[in-house]
């Protein structure tokens, strides 16, 4: 039997991917419910964002410097796409 070279076990992953899973299905029910759609898909989007980069790409057990790193582009592209869809919803109305 190989031993794994990484510090969590298979059912932390499972456990991640069963979240996954949970947040999608919460997204496509917050677009067909009276909710404020746009506010649920940004936080969801986060979230699940944060657990990918957290567990799949290891950024938990990582060096600090890349998490920043990777937390400055995350928060910059929620950043951009945020104002973009402010921008064009306020040219369509």
């Amino acid at each position: 039997m190989q031993s794994s070279t990484h510090s969590q076990p298979h059912t932390n992953y499972l456990a991640i991917g069963a979240a996954l899973i949970v947040l999608t299905i919460l997204e496509v029910a917050a677009v067909y419910l009276p909710v404020p759609t746009l506010l649920f898909l940004l936080i969801f989007g986060a979230c699940k964002a944060l657990l990918i980069a957290m567990y799949f790409m290891h950024l938990k057990v990582d060096r600090r410097l890349f998490a920043g790193l990777f937390a400055i582009g995350a928060f910059g592209g929620i950043a951009m796409v945020t104002v973009l869809i402010i921008v064009l919803t306020s040219h369509l109305q």
